[in-house]
């Protein structure tokens, strides 16, 4: 699986898991286009992890010998928000309760088993950080986080050389 197919899947998922009625789009951070800055939570991939050892299996197809390695990924994700703040309206849901109900929702067992048909696994979520930050208007913001690894296969085939035939010359003493 590739990484924008793997975002994809993540990102597709999570808006069919989140409760009903929610609004706040889910946006692929840091594209290449530049995308500005808008209320939403934002996920970006910030490192690649292997896990276990690469596997190897052979099968014969045709006059080819095909071999496979398969080795488990998983990429770490972080997922951000930004809210800007109504300071008139108290039920506003702020960019840490946007956050918590994301992270929840991640970590759920609906999400978790929609992920796993996709060969897709949902690794323990980090604590949630809330960083502050003076913004673009010269005001204190807060950009709480966490990350979550997803874990996948990734598989390579491809043609080996091989023979069928074993000559025997007999064993030599010396």
């Amino acid at each position: 699986m590739n990484q924008k197919a793997l975002e994809a899947a993540i990102r597709l998922t999570l808006l069919e898991c989140l409760p009903p009625g929610w609004k706040t789009p889910i946006i692929a951070g840091n594209q290449p286009t530049g995308q500005g800055r808008q209320n939403g939570v934002y996920f970006f991939r910030i490192s690649e992890g292997k896990r276990g050892w690469l596997s190897r299996k052979y099968r014969n197809q045709g006059d080819d010998l095909l071999l496979t390695e398969r080795q488990w990924n998983e990429p770490l994700y972080q997922f951000s928000a930004l809210i800007d703040d109504d300071p008139k309206d108290d039920a506003q849901l702020l960019a840490g309760d946007v956050l918590d109900i994301v992270r929840s929702t991640v970590s759920s067992i609906v999400m978790v088993e929609k992920l796993r048909p996709l060969r897709i696994g949902v690794q323990r979520p980090s604590d949630i950080v809330t960083p502050a930050f003076v913004n673009d208007r010269n005001q204190y913001d807060f950009n709480p986080n966490f990350t979550v690894a997803f874990s996948h296969p990734r598989d390579i085939t491809q043609a080996v050389p091989y023979t069928d035939t074993v000559e025997f010359s007999g064993i030599h003493r010396v």
